[in-house]
């Protein structure tokens, strides 16, 4: 076994940030289900793909993590919720995480600016993810705005997602 490169603070934020894409993906599973659920088709491939997605970002920090000569530890992941009434609500709780998750990775590049280059080098990649899936669901959520919860116009919603 290799020597760790990664000192034990970066190692505890990594390991946390990788539970958080998993809790993502699980996420995202959890709203695939309740498209697929409530009649929304097409969204539940799309999010079914997103989870696909998150599951990758955890990947690739659990490879840089093992490159690094540290092995990563899988925490437990709590049962997400989906408890939507409408499309747009489920589109709304995908912006919230995917911001909270962005903050994370933001602050964490703070902490990693003059003590680990290649971490944050690493952790911008990651900023860039985060900052396009922001603008992604805000355009979305800004399109649902105002939109009733009549089944039409969130079809109508679902359309704009997919078609992004």
């Amino acid at each position: 076994m290799k020597k760790s490169l990664l000192s034990a603070k970066v190692e505890t934020k990594l390991n946390e940030l990788i539970g958080q894409e998993l809790k993502a993906m699980y996420t995202y599973v959890a709203a695939a289900n309740w498209c697929q659920e409530n009649g929304y088709l097409r969204a539940y491939d799309f999010f079914l793909g997103e989870s696909a997605d998150e599951k990758l970002h955890s990947e690739v920090l659990q490879k840089y993590m093992l490159d690094m000569g540290s092995c990563p530890e899988l925490d437990d992941i709590d049962t997400p919720e989906v408890d939507c009434d409408c499309l747009n609500g489920v589109i709304y709780q995908a912006l919230e995480m995917e911001t909270e998750l962005g903050m994370m990775y933001s602050k964490f590049a703070g902490e990693l600016t003059s003590s680990d280059f290649m971490t944050l080098t690493k952790i911008q990649d990651f900023i860039k993810i985060q900052t396009e899936a922001i603008g992604f669901y805000g355009d979305i959520c800004a399109a649902g705005e105002g939109l009733s919860k009549d089944k039409f116009q969130q079809l109508m919603l679902e359309k704009i997602l997919v078609k992004q």
